[in-house]
């Protein structure tokens, strides 16, 4: 929560306290967030080429599956941080007072015109269709918008819920600038969320792959801003979701506009 001390006269703008540096609880993190990512989304590609005519060769519905074997191990992971580290608060409940759900609606749309600028600003300019892989069907368009704001309630509770919650514990310290402060365990979550989208620099163009490593690192920051303030995954899980949706709705609707 923000420190009202942190507006006192003389304290400085910039401050690290009660930071104790261990590398091997990071070092932790990083391999249990491709131990939650990688093994499940590896998963449901091997079951979707599988069962390929099942899904109907649906792109979107690979995500979908990824997304649920994800959740899933989160929401064990969760168990276990509970059993095993049981000082670390994952924030996995309601809100108990004030939820922040309409600041984080306005947060989404806010993030999505922001990824919208920093992934298709070429096509933006030139008033050209953004290339993409999403299925223009009645059944593909809402099955990416939902799959899309799904990413907020799957990646929220592995990075904000399991890895924030664990280096919480095991690397103390908190971070202020000004009147924005969160520990420092976001900052180290937040950029293992940046590094977690490496795969676009192998598919996307440079300047793209970039600007998605700067925006994710500052996303995460506002995410762990949001739950804590309100002692829940829920307002960032929102935020997220909507972000990601409005921006992949921008896109379409584009692409029709522009075609």
């Amino acid at each position: 929560m923000t420190d009202t001390t942190a507006l006192a006269p003389g304290r400085p703008l910039f401050q690290i306290t009660g930071f104790q540096f261990r590398l091997w609880p990071i070092v932790l993190a990083a391999i249990l967030m491709q131990a939650m990512l990688w093994p499940a989304r590896e998963g449901a590609r091997w079951l979707f080429k599988r069962e390929a005519d099942f899904f109907h060769h649906q792109i979107w519905a690979f995500v979908g599956l990824a997304e649920l074997f994800q959740i899933t191990v989160g929401l064990a992971a969760i168990l276990l941080m509970r059993r095993w580290l049981p000082q670390a608060d994952s924030n996995l409940r309601w809100p108990p007072a004030r939820s922040y759900v309409g600041l984080a609606l306005l947060i989404g749309v806010g993030m999505a015109a922001i990824m919208l600028v920093a992934d298709y600003w070429p096509q933006l300019i030139s008033h050209t269709a953004p290339r993409h892989d999403y299925e223009m069907t009645a059944v593909g368009i809402p099955g990416w918008l939902a799959v899309m704001f799904a990413a907020g309630p799957n990646e929220e509770i592995v990075f904000r819920g399991v890895l924030v919650g664990m280096l919480t514990v095991l690397v103390p310290g908190r971070v202020r600038l000004g009147q924005f402060e969160i520990p420092v365990s976001g900052v180290i979550v937040s950029l293992l969320f940046g590094a977690a989208h490496y795969g676009s620099f192998f598919s996307d163009p440079l300047y793209q792959a970039i600007a998605q490593q700067l925006y994710a690192f500052a996303f995460g920051l506002t995410y762990v801003w949001l739950m804590e303030r309100s002692r829940s995954l829920l307002a960032p899980m929102i935020a997220h979701g909507v972000g990601d949706l409005l921006e992949v709705a921008a896109v379409m609707l584009l692409s029709v506009i522009w075609a």
